[in-house]
């Protein structure tokens, strides 16, 4: 009986991928009664029970997960060696119970938030519309944050090297993301709802040597953010991981939502930390499609702008090597197996989300 079981759950893995199917045939039908009904309501329970918690459920879960895993593959090569007579039955009974975990995780991912991969795009929603759009229109945008983003920092607190600071720590920032959701809420009502807050991640330190800012739980509907990365880019990577938290998976999608919430927050230091962001990604693809004109407009970025990137630059720097390499790597593998053609590409894409917002907004 408990045999036949464990074989019926593997079948969790082709069922977990017929659901992802499914909701590409009527994606729009999914997502009302699915992404924002049935979905959105579990996750708002799910994250309130978890957000009790002031530390990670999930970073603790992959802590006991891998130690669990660790014994029980050194129990089994004990056994193994102890009763080699059973060598084959002792190693098939090991691969099948990995599976059957492997496969209720699977399920797990899918039905709760896995197939949001697999849902209309949020710009759909509201009309903003990617067109062809030129250099000297992606210049205007890049001039016109510079200079927004310019005004919110001058309203910020500097450290001893005239960095820009957000206005609390990370506990605060936390805190206060919600108001930014609250805001843009008002103009993007999929955006609204009660979540538990995001969490700080313990290994932090560690985790910057993958070039990871943050990541999201399905298994507990936790946003889980790097709170050791330079504290000014907190507020937009908390709005980002966040997005996810509300049934989107794309990160382009996610990057630009945390763009338009960490912009309506009313607070000073997530406005400067969305532009900062902003103008990241648009000062890459001005410098891949005309590197004079990005010359030209830089020569008058404003010091403290320039200042802030030279130092979040010169962070990560420090943490470039083969295990962000090979993060990068595995991070592209599972963004393509969910349905993000560009894999890590996808990120670049908010910058044609920016153009469209500004093109029907301002």
């Amino acid at each position: 009986m408990q045999l036949r079981l464990k074989l019926l759950s593997l079948l969790l893995i082709p069922f977990s991928l017929l659901l992802s199917y499914l909701y590409t045939l009527a994606p729009e039908k999914w997502e009302q009664y699915y992404s924002l009904g049935i979905n959105k309501c579990t996750i708002q329970i799910l994250s309130t029970i978890t957000g009790i918690f002031p530390f990670s459920l999930f970073e603790w879960g992959i802590y006991l997960g891998l130690g669990s895993l660790i014994l029980y593959t050194l129990y089994t090569l004990f056994k193994c060696i102890t009763q080699f007579q059973d060598f084959f039955r002792l190693i098939g009974t090991y691969v099948l119970n990995i599976g059957c975990i492997g496969s209720i995780l699977f399920f797990i991912f899918i039905a709760f938030w896995g197939v949001n991969y697999k849902r209309p795009h949020f710009s759909e929603h509201y009309g903003i519309e990617i067109g062809e759009y030129s250099t000297e229109e992606l210049g205007e945008v890049y001039a016109f944050l510079l200079s927004e983003g310019s005004k919110a920092r001058s309203k910020l607190p500097t450290d001893e090297n005239g960095v820009a600071l957000p206005l609390g720590d990370y506990r605060d920032i936390f805190k206060r993301a919600q108001l930014g959701y609250d805001v843009a809420g008002e103009k993007f009502t999929v955006l609204n709802g009660n979540y538990g807050k995001a969490k700080p991640v313990l290994a932090s330190p560690l985790m910057n040597y993958t070039g990871i800012t943050g990541i999201y739980s399905p298994f507990t509907a936790e946003p889980n953010v790097n709170i050791s990365v330079p504290s000014i880019t907190i507020p937009a990577t908390t709005c980002h991981e966040m997005a996810h938290q509300r049934g989107y998976g794309f990160e382009n999608e996610c990057n630009f939502i945390a763009y338009i919430t960490a912009l309506s927050h009313p607070d000073p230091d997530f406005q400067y930390s969305a532009y900062i962001m902003a103008i990241a990604y648009t000062s890459n693809a001005l410098a891949t499609a005309d590197r004079d004109l990005l010359l030209s407009i830089n020569a008058n970025m404003p010091e403290g702008i320039y200042t802030d990137l030279v130092a979040i630059n010169t962070f990560w720097d420090g943490y470039k090597g083969e295990v962000q390499e090979a993060t990068e790597q595995a991070n592209n593998a599972y963004l393509q197996s969910n349905g993000v053609a560009a894999g890590t590409a996808s990120y670049g894409e908010m910058v044609n989300l920016i153009l469209a917002f500004y093109d029907k907004y301002y």
